[in-house]
């Protein structure tokens, strides 16, 4: 049985893993997406509300003019271009591996969220599964249904803790006036305020920027907290008001971290 909350894509995913299946689970509907399963265990996860390993891969390779047809395209479910390119550079001999498997594992736990995350009454899609589909890109590490449960759980609290007004589907601004003469932004900072125009999300940025829209929402929040950006009807917070929060064990802590460069 799944936990009380959770949806019933979930409750089907258990299913599976239980007869060590392998294929692809496709999950319609808004909170859709699809979970590829060697085993019965996750081998990744891709959400079309999220930048999947073909973003991650290309976005450095790309320039900003170019990379926003890219992502327009990607967004509007025309994927199959940029996908072939991300296979072709997951391949060549300058990509290291272990760097492929990094961006893999933040993709596969970012389109998680959305896709197993949502609440019981908002995945109301079909599921199919396809026997033997595979991810394009090369097989890498499994993680169990279990443990990227885990995993989405604690991101559904992390977000719940976030600054009032901080989702990653709300838009966001760059605030009118700061609260102190001046303040010092990592690069990846800038970025974020850069692009928080007041109509853009923190998913829109995410995209933009090629990371993963769980980090960036979690920027956002932190950037409110400075005061640096706010949210429509909200005010600048003093940085003194910005809580202490416990970083939670995660599966993925072992190659990656959601704190650090941001990019997963």
């Amino acid at each position: 049985m799944r936990p009380a909350g959770e949806s019933r894509h979930v409750g089907r995913l258990v299913e599976l893993a239980a007869k060590r299946a392998t294929g692809a689970l496709h999950l319609n509907g808004r909170w859709g997406g699809v979970v590829f399963l060697e085993r019965g265990e996750v081998a990744h996860v891709e959400s079309p509300l999220t930048p999947g390993l073909a973003a991650l891969l290309l976005r450095p390779v790309s320039t900003e003019e170019g990379w926003a047809e890219v992502v327009a395209a990607m967004r509007d479910g025309e994927a199959e271009a940029a996908t072939t390119a991300a296979a072709h550079l997951a391949r060549a001999d300058t990509t290291p591996a272990a760097h492929v498997e990094i961006l893999r594992r933040g993709a596969m736990a970012d389109a998680a969220l959305p896709v197993l995350g949502a609440p019981a009454g908002a995945a109301k899609g079909r599921s199919r599964f396809r026997p033997g589909e595979r991810h394009w890109s090369a097989p890498g590490g499994t993680t169990s249904v279990a443990d990227l449960m885990a995993e989405v759980r604690r991101r559904v609290h992390v977000l719940a803790r976030l600054a009032p007004g901080v989702r990653p589907d709300l838009p966001v601004r760059r605030a009118a006036h700061l609260p102190f003469a001046q303040v010092r932004l990592t690069a990846g900072q800038w970025d974020a305020v850069r692009l928080a125009d007041g109509a853009r999300t923190p998913l829109d940025i995410a995209w933009l920027l090629g990371h993963g829209v769980f980090a960036t929402t979690v920027a956002v929040h932190e950037l409110v907290h400075l005061g640096v950006l706010t949210v429509p009807g909200g005010r600048a917070t003093p940085p003194a008001a910005a809580p202490r929060q416990r970083q939670a064990p995660s599966f993925l802590r072992a190659t990656t971290d959601t704190r650090g460069d941001r990019a997963p």
